[in-house]
């Protein structure tokens, strides 16, 4: 923080009306495991200074992984000179200090100091189980593990000053089932905060390579109007529509089929989207957004209202709202955007196995191939891959097929929503059943 404090105070001698100086330094991990040999290991140090200058009204940016005074006092003429140059935007700004969230529990350095050894053993056991849970599972394509632990920092000319450690696991593990001729992945990964956190060896395969034993051999089905059930797997095809159609800076520019739906209603009364920055041990749980604004929960989506989008500091000014602590720096080389952090939807009361049940002519997808939900047009496309259900019976598996609705169809024509979700990614959701969708061919 020393060194971010005196790179300021440079900015501001050389005519900074405001600047902010944004650091990250991160450790990693990746170790890859196929048929018991490790394929790799690899370790990195990447770190680095971003520094925005403004001046005039105006806005230079300018990044480096060498952070010695020698180069910082080369860095910073240029950033003055550069700021003469560029566009003056009205909304420019930054926020002032606040207090910060504390106790999110978001470090866990007991995983960390595990013996490189000891991974490779989980790495190796994972494998082991994957290839042992059904005859039908016929290679692996490898198991990974990744930890990463990052340092964020910030000091801006307002007086925001933090800095925060976060550590982020990763279990990846690829898979194939086989039926004759036919094959069929399985294949994905789960994310932790705290490693512990983590779903058990067993439970991580049997969610990966069940997919493969259930799907492989799969065929098309005749088109029509179909009861579709959308596992958590499948329903990213949704959320992830939603997730930028949500974002303040498309609805603000009319990129959203949502854009002009505030405080109107969308959903069903049972639907709600969520984004929870603050959520405890969470996988993008952060105190603060990479400007300095405090992050928080920010209902999206409340009983089928749209009540919110996600705002950084400009957009925020834009619209005349207040910020949601929504501004993220892919790195210290990127400047501030909009991006979501534990979002979700979430869950009902309903039992998955009872929505199976009740269906008549339907398909649980487990698989989606394509873009899903438009986050412009509101249009849903996708090929998809699932189970083919006749009066609650599990009949065979289905591919070669696609779904297509409108957003209006599939919000509007929710019929349950179930209570299984799991927060092992940052944006997930429970099963959702939707009343009526287009199959084709």
């Amino acid at each position: 923080m020393e060194q971010l404090n005196k790179i300021l105070e440079q900015c501001v001698s050389a005519g900074a009306e405001m600047a902010d100086v944004f650091g990250v330094s991160r450790r990693t991990l990746v170790i890859s495991v196929r048929d018991g040999q490790v394929e790799s290991i690899k370790k990195a140090d990447p770190g680095g200074i971003g520094i925005r200058f403004f001046a005039g009204g105006k806005m230079a940016f300018a990044h480096s992984t060498d952070t010695s005074e020698a180069s910082i006092n080369s860095m910073i003429p240029k950033l003055s000179a550069m700021a003469q140059k560029t566009e003056k935007d009205p909304f420019a700004g930054m926020p002032g200090p606040v207090d910060y969230p504390k106790d999110l529990d978001i470090y866990d350095g007991r995983q960390l100091d595990k013996p490189v050894e000891d991974k490779i053993d989980y790495l190796k056991k994972l494998e082991q189980l994957a290839l042992k849970f059904d005859p039908f599972i016929s290679k692996s394509n490898g198991v990974s593990y990744e930890e990463i632990v990052t340092t964020r920092s910030l000091a801006n000319s307002r007086g925001v000053r933090f800095s925060y450690d976060s550590t982020f696991y990763r279990v990846g593990i690829s898979v194939v089932a086989s039926k004759g001729e036919e094959m069929f992945p399985g294949e994905g990964s789960m994310f932790a905060t705290i490693f512990n956190d983590m779903p058990k060896p067993e439970e991580i395969v049997a969610y990966y390579a069940s997919q493969a034993v259930q799907l492989v051999g799969g065929t098309p089905i005749e088109p029509g109007d179909y009861e579709i059930v959308f596992t958590p797997r499948s329903a990213g095809s949704i959320y992830w529509g939603l997730n930028f159609a949500l974002n303040g800076d498309n609805a603000y520019k009319g990129y959203s089929f949502l854009a002009d739906k505030l405080g109107k209603t969308v959903a069903t009364a049972n639907f709600s989207v969520i984004d929870n920055a603050l959520m405890p041990r969470g996988i993008s749980t952060r105190p603060v957004d990479d400007e300095g604004t405090p992050c928080q929960k920010t209902v999206l989506i409340e009983n089928g209202v749209v009540r919110n989008f996600l705002y950084d500091y400009k957009t925020a000014a834009k619209a005349k709202v207040s910020p949601t602590g929504s501004a993220y720096r892919e790195d210290y080389g990127s400047t501030p955007g909009i991006n979501h952090s534990n979002l979700y939807i979430a869950p009902g009361k309903d039992k998955l196995e009872d929505v199976v049940a009740s269906l008549k002519k339907g398909i649980i997808v487990e698989q989606t191939q394509g873009w899903g939900l438009h986050s412009v047009t509101g249009q849903y496309s996708a090929g998809i891959n699932g189970i083919l259900v006749e009066n609650g019976k599990k009949i065979r598996p289905v591919a070669g097929v696609t779904l297509a609705a409108s957003a209006d169809e599939i919000l509007m024509g929710i019929g349950a929503i179930c209570d299984d979700i799991k927060f092992h990614w940052d944006m997930t959701s429970p099963s959702l059943m939707i009343k009526r969708m287009k199959v084709g061919a």
